[in-house]
């Protein structure tokens, strides 16, 4: 078991967008990563991060098979990213999986979208067959404990959102959004709640452009009933007479390109305009940042807001992180049995099945003067000769896998494995 990512902590958005499969290529990606041999795998892409969750056999092939497919997805050297990418095995990757489903490694501590997205890319997954015995407990895992944080912590009080702090980016750069007309380019989840929050701050005037008209007129008639509704492509007129530009759409290519951007300015008379874009791949091409009278932002740029409010939850961070200690720990120690597990059931099945054997033959030979009575003694003595002999390598067993924690993630895996198999072939062979 096994993570490799990268996210807003070791890795700019620019790098980032370059890992980010849109959903009709997430299940090609997956039945190919799988049909390559690694057993159990899922895609979590979100505008902070990018993770792939795996379990195989063989992790070391199983990782160099995932770093293979990112460099087919990125058009990148692994060389060229490395740097930028961290790698956790086994109990570090169980810890990390629950720390990101509990929204505590998040630009945003305590927002609620992580767990969703989650949901979704497991769901995706099991829905193409790329999961099983690890990673759908291991999901299952951290959609509980996210639940505990939430519901055990106050670190989701008040709950902010990326969304969230787009529109306090918008509240900083212009003190009366009542005296201002926005552009929001997108009508998804995140398009919805931006939505929300610019109609509550009392937006002098909102115009919505999307792709689907249908969605657009939904969030509208739900949120606000005076907000335009435009096509997508009509994004350079529909930015003739606003302030602010906040795109989250999804889209493989620049929707605002610097040909727009050129033309706005032009049509504009130099007046500034601002755009926020928080979507990844990013919707409004960076070069246009370079434009006179054009400020762009995009999702790392919101990173101050978002430590601010880290500050304000350090507390609940704290208590959070020892529910997310407990139970990965929980976790891990059945993970470890996986390996254990078997063997020993399977030792004990063995012997039972010849101490019963031989009980049936000496029961219709030379114990047929017994009653049913004084039979069951002996059965019941014949088990607690079986439970006493097998006593001793089982424990073993148990305690030299104790006594590999904390040993290298390959050699202790490794070790217990073919202790195992040796004290297992000593019984059956």
């Amino acid at each position: 078991m096994a993570i490799v990512g990268m996210s807003h902590k070791t890795a700019p958005v620019e790098m980032r967008e370059c890992f980010s499969l849109h959903d009709d290529e997430v299940p090609r990606f997956l039945e190919r990563t799988q049909s390559r041999g690694v057993s159990e795998v899922v895609y979590v892409a979100t505008c902070n991060r990018v993770e792939i969750y795996f379990a195989t056999a063989d992790i070391p092939k199983g990782m160099q098979i995932i770093l293979e497919e990112l460099e087919n997805i990125s058009s990148l050297k692994h060389c060229e990213f490395d740097s930028m990418t961290y790698r956790k095995y086994s109990r570090d990757a169980v810890l990390h999986m629950l720390t990101v489903a509990s929204s505590l490694d998040s630009m945003v501590v305590g927002e609620n979208e992580i767990i969703g997205q989650m949901k979704k890319a497991y769901g995706r997954a099991v829905q193409k067959q790329t999961t099983g015995v690890v990673l759908n407990r291991l999901f299952h895992q951290a959609f509980k404990t996210a639940k505990r944080v939430r519901t055990e912590t106050g670190i989701s009080k008040n709950p902010l959102s990326i969304a969230y702090i787009a529109t306090e980016l918008a509240k900083k750069i212009f003190e009366n959004l009542g005296e201002r007309r926005a552009l929001l380019i997108g009508a998804g989840e995140m398009g919805e709640l931006i939505l929300k929050y610019l109609t509550k701050y009392n937006i002098g005037g909102v115009t919505i452009a999307n792709r689907s008209i249908h969605n657009a007129e939904r969030i509208a008639a739900d949120i606000n009933r005076s907000a335009r509704i435009v096509p997508l492509d009509d994004v350079a007129d529909a930015a003739m007479d606003v302030d602010i530009i906040i795109s989250s759409a999804s889209s493989p290519s620049y929707i605002v390109t610097e040909a727009i951007a050129k033309e706005l300015q032009k049509r504009r008379d130099h007046q500034p305009l601002f755009l926020i874009d928080i979507a990844v791949p990013r919707n409004i091409d960076p070069r246009i940042a370079d434009f006179h009278d054009i400020f762009l932002y995009n999702i790392d740029d919101l990173k101050m807001i978002a430590d601010d409010n880290l500050k304000n939850r350090l507390n609940e961070v704290e208590i959070a992180e020892k529910l997310i200690e407990s139970d990965a720990e929980e976790f891990y120690r059945w993970y470890e049995g996986l390996e254990v597990v078997p063997a020993i059931q399977r030792i004990r099945e063995t012997f039972d099945g010849i101490r019963k054997k031989e009980l049936k033959k000496y029961r219709h030979r030379k114990l047929k003067h017994l009653s049913d009575e004084d039979f069951k003694y002996i059965e019941d003595l014949t088990a607690q000769i079986m439970t006493k002999t097998l006593h001793n390598p089982i424990m073993h067993l148990k305690q030299y896998q104790s006594e590999k924690k904390g040993h290298s993630r390959g050699a202790a895996a490794d070790s217990v494995r073919e202790k195992t198999k040796l004290i297992v072939e000593l019984f059956e062979k």
